[in-house]
Parts: C-alpha cells; structure tokens; sequence
C-alpha cells in the first residue's frame, strides 16, 4: 500500500515538475547536445536489475571508469550545474513511479559491486532515491579523490553499507520523511545536514562508524 502511495506522489510530481523538466531537457540539448538522459543498469530489491535513470551530465561518447572524481574532466559545465543542485535526479522519479526505487532508501548500486552477503538487505528494503550517504557522501567525488580515485571506491563501499544497516534497523514512514527533509537541506546548507545526520543518527549508533566518517570529512 505504502508503495503505490509512494508511486503516485512521484507521478505527481512528475505532473507539476514537467515544466521545469522540459525546460532542463532543452537546456542540456543545447549546451551537450543528444541524448540528454543517462541511464544504467543498477541491482534493485530482490537483486532483480533496472535501468536507472538521470540527466546526462558528461560528455558523450567518452570512456571511463563507473564514478567519476572530483575535477572529473568528462563532466560538461552545464553538467556541474545540474549536479551541484541534484537537478539531474529529477528523472529517478520515473523510477518511483515504475515501482524501481522508493523515495528514501539505499542507493542503488551497479552490479559490479554488488554481492548476495554485503547486500542481503535487498531482500527485505528497496533502493531509494535519498539516504544517510545521499547526504553525508553528498560530495562523493570529491572524497574519492582524496583517498585515491575511483579505484579506492572499495574503500567507501563498507562504510556505505554501515550507513544502510543503520537505516534498515530504524526504518519507518517518520524517519524516511525526516531524510527527505535533510536531503532538500543539504541543496542549500550541505554541512548543516550532514552534522545533523552524523551527530542524531550515526553517533549515537555507531561511533567508530562517526569517528570514520569525521575523518574522511576532514582529509
């Protein structure tokens, strides 16, 4: 039940946002040209695979590794724009609708990564759209890049997977709508969510797991 409620806000909002996101789309065209979307195939709830969608961001047509870096040069400049606001998330919310992704849930992540121990919670909670990391990690290339590259995301992954263990222990309807809250948030004030975040919910549950994070926050 909560599901398809969840699918008919994202349908309405797809209704009231199709303006804006008519607008980006004849944005993107002319500044990066075609296609104006990404997609991937990411492992969903049940390790069942789905084409995951957003706003393109890089250049087409260019190789390169699954994440990308801070300074990334594959990244267009209308590109930085989108992601410095989350715009180019906007159409995940099609994913909501065909039942993919929850609003608030673990990201999804690509297949490559992603194993039936570390990811036995698929079985139970669906991917989301926001999380704990959505925020914490909110500049996740630019922690890569201090501790390495793309090539150290192995790196990362355990602490992310803490996060979502820390979720699924306290997951329900009044935590999930307090993280979309932090989510719109930390658009605005990045650092205020992710404080109120590490200090609420993460420290009192995991300190090691804070003291980490802290860490890598202040590389």
């Amino acid at each position: 039940m909560l599901d398809f409620f969840y699918r008919i806000i994202a349908l309405t909002a797809i209704f009231y946002l199709f303006p804006l996101i008519i607008v980006i789309f004849i944005l993107s065209y002319i500044n990066q040209g075609s296609p104006c979307f990404f997609s991937q195939v990411r492992v969903g709830k049940d390790f069942k695979e789905f084409t995951f969608y957003k706003f393109r961001t890089m250049r087409n047509k260019i190789g390169g590794n699954l994440f990308t870096i801070s300074g990334d040069n594959r990244i267009t400049r209308f590109g930085r724009i989108l992601r410095k606001f989350k715009i180019d998330e906007l159409p995940q919310l099609w994913n909501v609708v065909k039942g993919d992704v929850e609003f608030v849930g673990p990201r999804a992540e690509v297949k490559e990564y992603v194993d039936e121990i570390n990811f036995a919670f698929l079985r139970h909670i669906k991917p989301g759209i926001t999380d704990f990391s959505s925020i914490i990690l909110r500049n996740e290339e630019s922690v890569l890049r201090k501790i390495g590259g793309d090539s150290c995301y192995k790196q990362l992954l355990p602490i992310k997977l803490k996060l979502i263990e820390i979720y699924a222990m306290h997951k329900n309807i009044s935590l999930d709508i307090e993280i979309i809250f932090l989510t719109i948030l930390s658009i605005f004030f990045p650092d205020k969510a992710q404080t109120i975040v590490l200090e609420k919910f993460i420290n009192k549950n995991n300190y090691r797991l804070y003291t980490t994070i802290k860490s890598l926050m202040e590389l």
